[in-house]
């Protein structure tokens, strides 16, 4: 009795193979059974319409199941009795975008009619489903001419935030009723009023290093345009490329507060280095000896830094009032190190490191455009994380 248990135990640790298939077929099979629900709880939690498509995907798997027969029959009629409830009792004269929800009620009590046709077994239980086609099309009209009138009004009201509004209006206008009237020139229009313009200065620094400024302007100007995380509603502009672009809603300005690019730093220090090596002689009489000779050399390690840093100043200015919405600073720093030895005496003073940084050379530091790009990287950072911000808000 003492070993029985452990034994067993023990045992079936040895076959993990054959537990782990049972195991993923069980989990396989409650899978199977929890998406084959027979809509029994929806229609319990009065979902009759989310209950009735339940019963009727269950039955076209099991044609016989009791629970789906008993839930669509159930359903089903309260749906229909549910959706017509809704399409009487709406008031489309006190506001005519009713008739969205109308359309969508007649939608749901002809998709479920479909689905059943669709379905033998749902056939037997619901013989002659309802089909409310001419209401549907007629309810999708007029909710694409609600949607359209009212994305007129707004529009007339001549504001960036009504605009955008009249925008969602037309696009919903478009999705009742395809290409309904002439909505397909009006959902740019709509969206150019609503969209926020910003014109972008070029980056303050000195002509030398224009290359290395337009590499990062492009950069930026690349995030903002294209980042999904950005307002859709607000477009950026670069100055130079639109000289005449005179419809801006506000200025993007970056410039400078500090400067420095390519300062070199050079740092030095000399060790003594003492160490004793031995070595094996043959004396006249044939007779062979070990020596131990004292080696010393001097080791030098030099250290280059060039220093890059700046300090960012952006302000985002209203085009029209002057006004300063938003004004930040951003630092940013790179350094540029290199590092060798040389020394004097004897190498084999030398220990391992000092003997691998003396066969590093000297190199020249990168170009002072690419000391700039690598500066701006902290600072790339820092900015659109804060344009990000910043225009989520409009």
């Amino acid at each position: 009795m003492k070993t029985y248990l452990p034994k067993k135990s023990a045992r079936f640790l040895f076959y993990p193979n054959s537990f782990l298939a049972s195991l993923s077929a069980f989990l396989v099979l409650l899978f199977v059974i929890s998406a084959c629900s027979s809509g029994k709880k929806a229609l319990q939690k009065g979902n009759y319409y989310d209950a009735t498509l339940k019963a009727v995907d269950r039955l076209r798997q099991s044609p016989n199941n009791k629970k789906a027969r008993h839930t669509l029959g159930e359903a089903y009629y309260r749906a229909v009795e549910e959706n017509l409830r809704t399409t009487r009792t709406l008031d489309t004269k006190v506001n005519p975008l009713n008739w969205e929800k109308i359309a969508e009620s007649y939608g749901r009590i002809n998709e479920m009619g479909n689905e059943i046709r669709r379905s033998p077994a749902a056939l037997r239980i619901v013989k002659n489903p309802k089909s409310y086609l001419a209401e549907e099309i007629k309810a999708k009209d007029k909710a694409a001419e609600a949607n359209y009138n009212e994305a007129v009004r707004l529009m007339s009201l001549n504001t960036r935030e009504d605009a955008k509004k009249a925008y969602y209006h037309f696009v919903r206008a478009n999705q009742w009723v395809k290409n309904y009237k002439d909505v397909a020139l009006q959902i740019p229009t709509a969206k150019d009023a609503a969209t926020l313009k910003v014109l972008v200065q070029p980056i303050q620094v000195p002509n030398s290093f224009g290359l290395g400024r337009d590499f990062v302007q492009s950069q930026v100007m690349e995030y903002l345009n294209t980042n999904r995380r950005m307002n859709d509603f607000v477009t950026f502009y670069l100055s130079w490329e639109t000289p005449n672009y005179c419809c801006a809603d506000q200025l993007l300005m970056m410039s400078f507060d500090e400067f420095t690019v390519g300062q070199v730093f050079m740092k030095e220090k000399t060790t003594t280095a003492v160490d004793s090596v031995r070595r094996t002689v043959r004396l006249d009489d044939g007779v062979t000896k070990t020596i131990t000779d004292a080696v010393k050399a001097d080791y030098t390690h030099h250290e280059q830094y060039v220093v890059s840093n700046g300090l960012l100043d952006v302000r985002v200015i209203d085009a029209k009032t002057n006004r300063i919405l938003m004004q930040d600073k951003y630092p940013g720093e790179f350094v540029w190190r290199n590092e060798w030895g040389t020394y004097q005496g004897d190498k084999r003073a030398l220990d391992n490191e000092q003997t691998a940084a003396i066969k590093v050379r000297p190199v020249s530091p990168p170009p002072p455009q690419d000391l700039f790009v690598e500066l701006f990287k902290p600072i790339y950072d820092q900015l659109t994380g804060n344009m990000r911000r910043f225009y989520s808000r409009y």
